[in-house]
């Protein structure tokens, strides 16, 4: 995994406490030198992107360095890789979906999400407009796209029941970052897993005409589409780390929402961008994504109890696990 240096208003008080310097574990050690900051080597979903904002924020904006961290952000060779760095020790940190979080539990994956980035669901099908599709049954016979996360395909195998068809009725082309350049190219006839706010605003940027179907639309229930989650018994050995971590990302999502035009501008000039996205798209893709990213962190374990017993009841998962086992709010910034 190719690591880098890292680099809406949040609850005030938990802002203003960072700021006198409490909420931190970090101090002046006994000889009354600063403590060495703490390395913290992060795992994203992607390449960085519209959707890490917060995250690259409280970088540029020194809130990791305020809260004695040391942050390494990395992409994945492929998106499904992100859990898996985690899992090994190649990273401290993940940044996935809440729903692949359930199927790695499903896996016996013991990992749990700690903090949304983004609280809602983004992701859509995508095809172009004058391409003969006018609904999801017109993709019989026709290649989908997908980045290749397992969610994904078992989302996709749903939305296309839905419809009346199976996976094997279409195409599956696994296409790993890649989604926009494939589907402008003529290689795939639609993509499923992209969202409206990036891949979307990509295309839009290109000139194409894409025809966005959100995943609300075709039976999937609201969840959290991108969360921060770590290992069950990385809490137990650094608690005041991940509180110290979130409380960074809170304010950095706070000043990407204040300033979207500073925030456009550290995402386009970020270390490890999607090569095949234009400056153009990912101003584009900042201003549709700020809208969208969670103020607070904060998930809904009611709504994450429906995602998962409609996972369950889809065979999409085996077992809907307690909520509990799936997140925790405990450790996101208080008032």
């Amino acid at each position: 995994m190719a690591m880098r240096s890292l680099r809406l208003p949040l609850l005030l008080a938990a802002i203003a406490l960072a700021g006198c310097g409490g909420g931190s574990s970090t101090g002046a050690t006994s000889g009354g030198l600063p403590p060495e900051p703490r390395e913290v080597w992060v795992s994203l979903n992607n390449f960085e992107g519209p959707e890490h904002a917060g995250l690259m924020m409280a970088e540029a904006n020194g809130y990791f360095a305020e809260q004695g961290l040391q942050v390494r952000l990395g992409s994945p060779t492929n998106p499904s890789r992100a859990i898996r760095y985690v899992l090994s020790g190649t990273s401290d940190i993940g940044v996935s979906h809440l729903s692949q979080v359930a199927i790695s539990q499903e896996n016996e994956k013991p990992i749990v999400a700690v903090g949304s980035l983004i609280s809602q669901p983004t992701a859509a099908m995508i095809w172009l407009k004058g391409s003969e599709i006018e609904r999801v049954s017109d993709l019989k016979g026709k290649t989908i796209a997908i980045p290749g996360l397992p969610f994904q395909k078992e989302l996709l195998r749903s939305v296309l029941a839905s419809a009346g068809l199976k996976l094997g009725d279409v195409n599956l082309k696994l296409v790993s970052y890649k989604s926009v350049p494939v589907l402008t190219s003529g290689r795939a006839d639609a993509i499923f897993g992209g969202s409206g706010n990036v891949e979307g605003a990509e295309l839009r940027s290109l000139g194409r005409d894409p025809v966005i179907t959100p995943v609300q639309d075709l039976g999937v229930p609201p969840y959290d589409e991108m969360v921060i989650f770590v290992p069950r018994d990385y809490l137990t050995r650094e608690p005041q780390l991940v509180r110290d971590f979130l409380l960074a990302v809170a304010r950095g999502t706070a000043a990407a929402v204040e300033n979207p035009r500073r925030a456009a501008e550290v995402v386009v000039n970020g270390i490890e961008p999607n090569p095949d996205a234009s400056r153009e798209g990912i101003r584009a893709g900042v201003e549709a994504t700020l809208p969208l990213l969670s103020e607070s962190g904060e998930m809904d374990p009611d709504q994450a109890q429906r995602m998962v017993d409609w996972m369950q009841r889809e065979k999409i998962i085996r077992r809907a696990p307690p909520v509990s086992e799936l997140l925790t709010n405990e450790y996101l910034p208080q008032p």
